[in-house]
């Protein structure tokens, strides 16, 4: 186990996720190969493609209805089992749940390959001077026990505050006055009925590859090694 200056990991309460076990279609190719890969990799943002591209280390992994073309890419097809390739899996997750959101209404995103915040720009409260919003902070994860690979999704309450223009550069604002107004606006009283209300509304989501997976609504205590 690596000691990092002392500091060897975190517990984490993590949702598991089941994913499809059977081997998914995928197109492949080496980054270095591609000469046009962060068009690739940022055309379904862009210009909203169903099909998109992800790069882990030097290989590259297209995916999503119309993946097909990317033959002319210097991609070719394989087959992939997600628990051979974890981080990928991990990437898969969070672009499912971006997909979901983005069908259901107007949302901030913060994507970052394995994790995101995702905070709804509709509802929100005004105390003075500040627009505050609440959302998810999203994290996917993946641990290794007794041979096997395990997913989880870690899920906590995420904040944006906003000052007005107005505002003095001496204005403050307490968390604790907003969240229980915040929490109401969603039909919640606590912190934790606001993760529940998550997971309650996604036990099952499509990944952008094709197969469905499947998130328990029991969270499980795990130990890790990394600090991100």
């Amino acid at each position: 186990m690596k000691d990092n200056g002392g500091f060897i990991g975190v517990f984490r309460r993590a949702f598991p996720v089941q994913l499809p076990e059977e081997p998914i279609r995928f197109m492949t190719a080496e980054v270095k190969n591609v000469v046009n890969i962060d068009d690739l990799k940022y055309q379904k943002w862009l210009s909203k493609s169903e099909s998109s591209v992800f790069t882990l280390g030097e290989q590259a992994f297209g995916y999503g209805t119309g993946m097909e073309k990317f033959a002319d890419d210097g991609f070719s097809e394989t087959q992939v089992v997600l628990k051979d390739s974890p981080r990928l899996a991990e990437g898969l997750m969070i672009e499912a749940l971006v997909d979901d959101a983005r069908t259901t209404g107007r949302h901030y995103f913060g994507i970052y390959r394995n994790c995101c915040k995702m905070i709804r720009d509709d509802d929100y409260i005004v105390r003075g001077n500040f627009m505050v919003r609440i959302g998810y902070d999203l994290r996917a994860l993946h641990w290794d026990f007794a041979g096997d690979v395990f997913f989880g999704l870690i899920i906590e309450p995420a904040w944006i505050i906003q000052r007005a223009d107005a505002a003095s550069k001496s204005s403050g604002i307490s968390i604790r006055n907003v969240e229980e107004d915040l929490l109401r606006i969603h039909g919640v009283g606590s912190a934790d009925e606001y993760v529940m209300s998550f997971v309650e509304s996604h036990p099952a989501f499509l990944l952008p590859c094709g197969g469905v997976a499947r998130l328990g609504n029991r969270p499980v205590t795990i130990f890790t090694e990394t600090v991100e």
